[in-house]
């Protein structure tokens, strides 16, 4: 991996950047340090059940993956946290 990204402006608990060559998905600090437990095992699900491809982690804070970042993508993300953390803030 070249430079780590710099954040999007996180306005959610989870939050979405598209690149050129895929997609970053960016925790708030309340993800990432209360939850890094959880920001691992979402890595792992991504990665087995999403099929992303050149799964990346940095840190805690954010995972990138290459790939099409899909609406439904995006769903199902959104959805692995609701099970998982109470009061999501989804936006």
């Amino acid at each position: 991996m070249e430079d780590d990204p710099a954040p999007p402006a996180l306005r959610h608990d989870v939050n979405f950047e598209s690149r050129p060559d895929g997609y970053e998905i960016w925790f708030s600090d309340r993800i990432a340090e209360d939850h890094p437990s959880l920001v691992d095992q979402f890595a792992e699900w991504l990665e087995d059940d999403i099929a992303a491809m050149n799964l990346g982690q940095i840190d805690h804070r954010a995972v990138l993956a290459d790939g099409v970042l899909s609406e439904q993508v995006k769903v199902d993300i959104v959805a692995w946290w609701v099970e998982r953390v109470e009061d999501l803030d989804q936006g």
